[in-house]
């Protein structure tokens, strides 16, 4: 069981405490994590994370998302409960924004996540 985050916090009750999700959801808020943080970035963990905000706007599209896909199954080696199948980025030039959708396969259902790097 882990606390249920929501928007980058904690959802909390009526009463102030913190709801709590557990299962699939849980599973997949963990993985949404590690694809989240930046590798490296926590001392007591160096190889906690993933190294998607390394990923280049430059080159093939196709590229990029091999490299995504790579970065993704690196972060997630940890969590032997998902299969990554794939991942797509899309670069929005206005925004200076690239968002990574992840597909995962998770006890025989499919699931996307996104991350914006």
């Amino acid at each position: 069981m882990d606390a249920l985050l929501i928007d980058g916090g904690h959802l909390c009750d009526s009463l102030g405490s913190p709801v709590m999700v557990g299962g699939e959801r849980e599973l997949l808020q963990r993985a949404a994590i590690r694809l989240a943080v930046r590798r490296g970035s926590l001392p007591h963990d160096p190889a906690f994370g993933s190294t998607l905000h390394r990923l280049d706007t430059d080159g093939p599209a196709g590229a990029r998302d091999a490299r995504a896909l790579a970065a993704a199954r690196l972060a997630l080696a940890p969590l032997p409960q998902f299969e990554v199948r794939a991942a797509a980025c899309a670069w929005e030039p206005g925004a200076r924004r690239l968002t990574v959708r992840i597909t995962l396969a998770l006890a025989g259902r499919d699931y996307q996540l996104e991350v914006d790097v």
